[in-house]
């Protein structure tokens, strides 16, 4: 039989069943259409975290509680709470930073003007927009009296301001949270989302007024600082001053004996990659094993072609057919089912793509839209050998006839 043959034979088989060949391809359409779409969603999230983390500055270093090294096994869920003020002091005094910041932050319910509502309330000192830049929209922000002298003062994300007092001018009205009364001094310019955080929503107030009423600890959630010699020097001298400022003993330098962490950008990009990296892969395994269940599917309705079509085999085979044309005819339509299904759930999948990113860049700033090249490649590929290898049993049943046997079938 002749290679033009063998495919119209095989077109003409599965036009005769339309409804089944579609049914029976809608696993493989599920299955690539789902691992285009999970790959997009989890390289979207990926590229959108590295490119905040990027734009953060790469001289800047993080100080937060906890073991410096977990290599000796799980971290605990209850983290010692460590970093205070004294820390950034010695950090001021004696490490090599242009501006060192401390910032604590917590989740309460905010009142004023004519809305309540739930956000995030973080304590911040005069440095805070040196190391994470922003714009003030009116009024000022903090000072170092503010901070030294528990001011009850509050600066507002521009999104909070509008919320509580519409058109109106917030600058020296009040908000109320955690039974304290706080004076608006000023409104940030809008600043878009940073980790999955809307930054426009929250409320800024000096950290030792968060730590002393809103807190009600000494320890801070994070401290934020600007190198001004390399990354990695900055961060180990960091280590060192923070080991003193603990009293900690630890003369040969073992990470898992501090109870603290020092990370850079380079650190939360790496850890950043990784973590997205797994979880892309997780996500695309999920929605990988549609395929499977698709190719079970398919090997099922080519037994079931190869039983009604028992006849046909026999008479195939008794003209002249040799077993391995019938072979051929069997496996290229197992082929042409998943390839049809590989193209379909690939345009579905690049279809939905788009529109997902078109949605979580309307909700999301910088959301942008991630269609993996090797996707696109994998969803033929991947069908196609799906097709082979569920439609390898059949065919060979198939091949495997007797033809006085299969003309005798009723």
């Amino acid at each position: 039989m002749q290679t033009n043959d063998l495919i119209q034979s095989a077109l003409q088989s599965l036009t005769r069943n339309k409804s089944r060949a579609i049914l029976t391809v809608l696993g493989i359409v599920i299955g690539i259409a789902a691992v285009i779409l999970m790959l997009s969603i989890g390289q979207g999230a990926q590229g959108l975290i590295l490119n905040q983390v990027a734009d953060l500055g790469s001289d800047q270093i993080f100080v937060e509680s906890g073991a410096g090294d977990t290599e000796g096994g799980p971290p605990s869920p209850f983290v010692e709470q460590t970093i205070t003020l004294d820390d950034v002091e010695a950090m001021r005094r004696r490490g090599p930073f242009s501006f060192v910041s401390a910032q604590t932050l917590t989740n309460t319910t905010v009142n004023g003007g004519d809305a309540s509502f739930f956000t995030n309330v973080v304590g911040v000192d005069e440095y805070q927009l040196e190391v994470f830049p922003a714009t003030i929209a009116s009024g000022r922000y903090f000072d170092e009296s503010d901070v030294d002298s528990y001011a009850m003062v509050v600066v507002l994300g521009s999104d909070a301001a509008e919320d509580m007092f519409g058109d109106a001018d917030p600058i020296g009205q009040r908000v109320t949270f955690k039974n304290g009364s706080y004076k608006v001094i000023g409104v940030l310019d809008k600043q878009g989302s940073r980790f999955f955080t809307n930054l426009d929503v929250q409320v800024y107030l000096p950290v030792t007024t968060a730590l002393r009423n809103v807190v009600g600890s000494d320890y801070l959630t994070y401290i934020a600082a600007r190198a001004t010699t390399d990354i990695d020097a900055a961060e180990e001298e960091t280590r060192w001053i923070l080991r003193d400022s603990h009293n900690l003993d630890n003369p040969e330098g073992i990470l898992s004996k501090d109870d603290f962490a020092v990370s850079s950008q380079e650190d939360a990009a790496q850890t950043i990659g990784v973590v997205g990296s797994a979880l892309t892969l997780l996500l695309a395994s999920i929605a990988a094993i549609s395929l499977v269940v698709g190719g079970i599917g398919i090997m099922n309705i080519m037994l079931v072609s190869v039983t009604e079509r028992t006849k046909e085999i026999g008479l195939r085979k008794a003209i002249g057919a040799t077993s391995k044309e019938v072979l051929r005819q069997f496996l290229v339509e197992a082929v042409f089912l998943t390839v049809a299904g590989g193209i379909l759930g690939m345009l579905i999948g690049v279809g939905l793509s788009i529109v997902i990113a078109a949605i979580l860049g309307n909700i999301v700033d910088g959301w942008e839209l991630i269609i993996p090249p090797e996707a696109i490649v994998a969803s033929v590929v991947v069908s196609t050998i799906v097709g082979v290898a569920f439609g390898w049993y059949p065919a060979k049943r198939a091949a495997k006839l007797d033809p006085i046997e299969a003309l005798r079938y009723e």
